[in-house]
Parts: C-alpha cells; sequence; structure tokens
C-alpha cells in the first residue's frame, strides 16, 4: 500500500532533525526516514569512544535546544552527544521511520511530487528534505528532475 505524506526528509543527522523540528513547529505532515535503528547513528558506532565535539559546547545550537549545561568551554564526549540526539528526537517527538533505507526517489509523471521505495514501504509525497548524509538519493532525485526537463 503506498502512503501518501506531505513531506519526507531523507536521513535523520542533524540537519534531518533540524528541519523536522521546524515542521513539527508548524504543524506539518511529515516523516524522517532513517536507515539506522536509532537516533545519532554516526556518532554512536563510526566514532571512536574518545571521541569530542571539536568546537566548544556554547556552539550547540540545534533548534529549540541550544547548549545550557555548566561547561560552556568544554567539548561534549561522544556519549553525551548521542544523549544530546536521543533527547532531542523524544523532547520534540519527531516522527522517525527508523530501518528504512530509501532505495528511490523519483518525480511523480505529472511533476508534482515523488515516489519515495524504502526497503518495506512505498510513499508519495509533495515535498522531500535531504539530509547531509542522503547525497546519494540526493544526487539521483539531481538526476532524474534534469531528464525531464
Amino acid at each position: 500500500m503506498v502512503e501518501k505524506i506531505e513531506t519526507i526528509i531523507l536521513g535523520g543527522g542533524q540537519g534531518g532533525l533540524a528541519t523536522s523540528y521546524f515542521l513539527v513547529q508548524q504543524k506539518h505532515e511529515h516523516i524522517i526516514l532513517e536507515q539506522a535503528a536509532q537516533p545519532a547513528n554516526a556518532w554512536r558506532n563510526e566514532r571512536w569512544d574518545s571521541f569530542t565535539f571539536v568546537t566548544p559546547n556554547w556552539s550547540i545550537k540545534m533548534p529549540g535546544a541550544e547548549y545550557n549545561g555548566n561547561d560552556p568551554d568544554g567539548f561534549m564526549p561522544r556519549d553525551e552527544i548521542v544523549k544530546y540526539f536521543e533527547q532531542y528526537v523524544e523532547r520534540f517527538r519527531l516522527p522517525i521511520g527508523y530501518n528504512s533505507r530509501v532505495n528511490r526517489v523519483e518525480q511523480n509523471t505529472d511533476g508534482d511530487g515523488y515516489c519515495v521505495t524504502t526497503s518495506d514501504a512505498e510513499f508519495i509525497a509533495r515535498n522531500i528534505g535531504v539530509g547531509e548524509n542522503a547525497a546519494r538519493v540526493a544526487a539521483h532525485i539531481v538526476e532524474n528532475r534534469g531528464a525531464s526537463q
């Protein structure tokens, strides 16, 4: 069955979460499609244990959740970064479809919206937002749009 939705955000990284935050605030129907099983996957699984942010904590300014801890000039360690993003998703009730690998994005034949196919679902969306780690899919979108014009 094909699910219709106003907006799909490809990727649940920082860019995808920030975009979702603003869509939630404006009460726009949307979903984040994230191929990982949980938030902060890159921080959780692709960084060494002793990794820290390379910018001071005061520079953490995700929409609605700027850093307010007691060490603004410190550097947040990896496990705290993961916790920060987990809490961000929970606090703002961001709609994330985990374990959703996007296989294909195509512009609808009438030019109004997109068909998005994942590993286990199909969506029709009027809008697509692309998170910073979804470049492979973004390139495919651009390629399809260019071919139809």
